[in-house]
C-alpha cells in the first residue's frame, strides 16, 4: 500500500507539480522581459497600459509591452497579492518601480494563461 501511494504521489507531482505560471510571470516582470510574459498570454488578451486599453492578439500585446519596458526600464517588481479562486482563475497584483516612476500591475490568469493585463500609474 505504501509503495502504491508513493508511486501515485510522484506521478501526480510530475504532471501537476513544478513551477507555477505565476512564479514565472513575477520573474518576467522583475526583469522587464516582454517576451517571457507573452509566453503566458492567451490568444487574445485584454490589455491596458497607462491610458491605452484594448483587446489585442499576443503579438500586438508583446509589441506594446516591449515599448513600455523600453521607455520605463524596470528596477524592481514587488508582488502585493497572489490569489486563486474556485474556478481556476488566479489574480496577481503588485508594483513595478521603474526609472520613471511607480506603476500598479494587475493580472488575471485563467487556465494558467493571462487573459487580462493592466499597468496603471501608481497614485501613492
Amino acid at each position: 500500500m505504501k509503495i502504491t501511494l508513493t508511486i501515485f504521489y510522484f506521478i501526480f507531482n510530475f504532471f501537476f507539480g513544478g513551477i507555477e505560471a505565476s512564479d514565472e510571470i513575477i520573474s518576467a516582470l522583475k526583469s522587464g522581459k516582454a517576451n517571457e510574459l507573452v509566453k503566458y498570454f492567451d490568444e487574445k488578451v485584454s490589455i491596458k497600459i497607462l491610458n491605452q486599453e484594448d483587446v489585442l492578439s499576443k503579438s500586438q500585446a508583446e509589441a506594446n509591452l516591449k515599448f513600455f519596458f523600453e521607455k520605463h526600464s524596470v528596477k524592481t517588481f514587488s508582488s502585493s497579492h497572489v490569489s486563486s479562486v474556485n474556478n481556476g482563475s488566479q489574480y496577481i497584483t503588485g508594483t513595478i518601480e521603474t526609472n520613471s516612476g511607480k506603476f500598479r500591475v494587475s493580472i488575471l490568469l485563467r487556465r494558467n494563461l493571462i487573459s487580462q493585463f493592466r499597468i496603471e500609474n501608481d497614485n501613492d
